[in-house]
């Protein structure tokens, strides 16, 4: 037998193997999220396509969040806060509040004054449960939406407070909605990151050359009613300007799919 000639093939078959297996962890790391762009590749395609965005939006940490029902509550008049300053209508079959204040209360755009958060506390029914949510530069109003589970319910006139301000930035009326029970559909699950939501609405074709990405936001969303109630599912928001228009996109930090609010609502101008 000619060990040489054995020994070299069985050298040239383990060189081979090797390369089989080396080939095939990469081509699993490959297969495993073909899709995913990775921090260093959005970043480059972002400032190729000079999109600027917030450190927020390149965020690896996961998301938790919940999948749920829930369902407007009416009004009745014992909910009405104790308040000399304020005169209140219950109208919409129950289901919002319309108040005017006689002397305004000192705000801003960004919905935080200190007067504004003391307002919210004793003076709004169950004011501490909202959160700011933006300022609309067009209607000059401060919007404030629900917290549940922890997040708050956006794009949902059902769990929202609207300020109206005088041009000193002073609150002189408001309109309020709220969301009421709740059943729980799923429980809270690690999800998807704002980068990821990111990459998905790259990927999507939906950020603009020279865009801003403003803000990002994570909440609830729902487009999904039902005998018990509206499901709400997790979402990351973002706030997007591009040629003085602001457009906000979704994302479900689920199943990453991506949600164009402009498709179906008309662009606000800044």
């Amino acid at each position: 037998m000619d060990w040489k000639k054995t020994e070299i093939i069985f050298i040239i078959a383990f060189l081979i193997l090797d390369i089989f297996l080396a080939f095939m962890f990469f081509n699993k790391q490959l297969t495993d999220d073909p899709d995913k762009l990775g921090t260093d590749t959005l970043q480059d395609h972002l400032k190729t396509d000079n999109i600027s965005y917030p450190p927020s939006a390149l965020s690896t940490k996961k998301s938790q969040g919940a999948i749920f029902t829930a369902e407007q509550t009416a009004f009745v008049p014992k909910d009405l806060p104790n308040d000399d300053n304020q005169s209140f209508l219950i109208e919409e079959n129950g289901s919002t509040i319309y108040a005017t204040l006689k002397k305004p209360v000192k705000a801003n755009k960004q919905g935080d004054s200190k007067e504004m958060a003391a307002f919210m506390k004793s003076n709004v029914y169950k004011g501490d449960s909202y959160k700011f949510w933006r300022y609309d530069k067009d209607s000059n109003q401060l919007i404030y939406n629900q917290v549940m589970k922890d997040e708050p319910v956006l794009m949902d006139k059902g769990g929202q407070i609207t300020f109206q301000m005088n041009q000193q930035y002073e609150i002189v009326s408001y309109q309020q909605t709220i969301l009421g029970k709740q059943d729980d559909l799923e429980d809270k699950a690690e999800l998807i990151s704002s980068m990821d939501a990111l990459e998905a609405i790259y990927q999507h074709g939906d950020l603009k050359t020279d865009s801003e990405i403003k803000k990002v936001d994570f909440g609830y969303y729902t487009t999904v009613q039902l005998s018990s109630g509206d499901v709400y599912f997790p979402v990351w928001c973002f706030e997007i300007e591009h040629k003085g228009e602001t457009n906000y996109i979704l994302v479900n930090a689920k199943d990453e799919q991506v949600i164009n609010m402009n498709e179906n609502h008309p662009t606000t101008t800044k």
